[in-house]
């Protein structure tokens, strides 16, 4: 079934009820150890189930880049709040972990088995954004400490390994997350923005310059994989090799011909998971292409804004994939949301977009 047309007015407007439950403090915990801190998502039953660090440089580097639309004075509190946690959680040399459960989980998490250069390099671009805004003091302290974190992840012969076991006898899984490759060129994008306030070691200025650079001849036919991903790697590819952006278009022109009829777009090349981060990403690449040769069309572009309304509730709330009993409000999809028919709605009155750099 084809989505209904969608106007500048539905997606200002859906955007406008994302930011008003980002904003509402339902994403950042208000009390206790993790105060301040930004949750990824939240349970059928209406409690934070995690924070995450990733989740929570997305929130502040968000914070920034909406402050244009609602005025600094509205995001201030909630940025402080998330620099003062992230100065808390890596103070005397600690790194946080990488999902910090809020309540009882039966299984233990892999992912603490390790440290994560994506997690780091996301906080910290998120706390050098508020600082950039004018949001918040910067915090420097806690970027001088993630940039010490970020250079232990070059390797011997300068690349950016993606994952740090934490203990000898740490087994990670083969995922796109433990794996690195091209969706490290994000990660690195952003860390590389921290020399702005922090000197980087040469190795990691160095290795983050090198990643981007050697995927500029075969931007345009990287495997899809898992569109997430994929997405990761389109959009810092956008910031760190700016030049780049005709061979961005051509990734994105393959992977739209996986577009659903509804405007929706899998989790992968051979999975039906409908997942609303994707669409958002897949959204906000596209309008940072136009007018670049290859990139999606208008209509393209109006069919994936439509299918990301028709999934934002009356409650501003945004589920991870709609096609579970109980879908779960998602806080980095409400994010990417968020930008995605707000740029959306601005394209569409003609308004300038934000620089690639200010992508969540």
């Amino acid at each position: 079934m084809n989505p209904a047309p969608v106007t500048a007015d539905d997606t200002a407007a859906a955007a406008q009820r994302l930011r008003d439950w980002l904003l509402g403090g339902a994403v950042q915990c208000a009390g206790g150890e993790h105060a301040g801190g930004i949750v990824g998502a939240i349970a059928a039953d209406g409690r934070a189930r995690y924070v995450y660090p990733e989740i929570t440089g997305y929130y502040l580097h968000w914070l920034a880049e909406v402050s244009d639309e609602t005025g600094v004075e509205r995001v201030r509190a909630p940025a402080q709040a998330a620099a003062d946690w992230a100065d808390r959680v890596l103070a005397d040399g600690r790194v946080p972990a990488t999902r910090a459960y809020l309540v009882a989980d039966e299984e233990r998490d892999w992912r603490n088995d390790a440290v994560f250069f994506f997690d780091l390099a996301m906080l910290v671009r998120g706390l050098c954004a508020v600082a950039e805004a004018g949001v918040v003091a910067t915090p420097s302290r806690a970027i001088a400490r993630l940039v010490e974190e970020l250079a232990r992840f070059v390797d011997a012969d300068g690349g950016i390994v993606a994952a740090r076991s934490l203990a000898a006898d740490a087994r990670l899984p083969r995922r796109w997350s433990t794996l690195g490759g091209p969706f490290e060129v994000k990660a690195s994008s952003r860390a590389a923005l921290a020399a702005r306030h922090v000197a980087l070691p040469a190795a990691l200025a160095e290795a983050c310059r090198n990643l981007a650079a050697g995927y500029v001849d075969t931007a345009a036919a990287i495997p899809l994989d898992m569109l997430h991903p994929t997405l990761y790697f389109a959009e810092g590819m956008l910031v760190a090799e700016p030049d780049a952006a005709p061979a961005i278009a051509a990734l994105l022109a393959r992977l739209l011909r996986l577009a659903r009829v509804d405007g929706s777009l899998p989790e992968a090349e051979d999975s039906d998971v409908p997942r609303s981060d994707i669409i958002a990403q897949a959204l906000r690449v596209g309008l940072l292409l136009r007018g670049v040769d290859g990139a999606p069309d208008e209509a393209t572009l109006d069919r994936l804004a439509a299918a990301l309304v028709a999934r934002v509730r009356a409650d501003g709330t945004l589920p991870f994939r709609p096609d579970v009993p109980d879908p779960q409000p998602n806080a980095w999809c409400a994010m990417f949301a968020e930008q995605a028919l707000r740029w959306h709605a601005r394209a569409r009155r003609g308004l300038p977009l934000p620089a690639a750099e200010g992508l969540v």
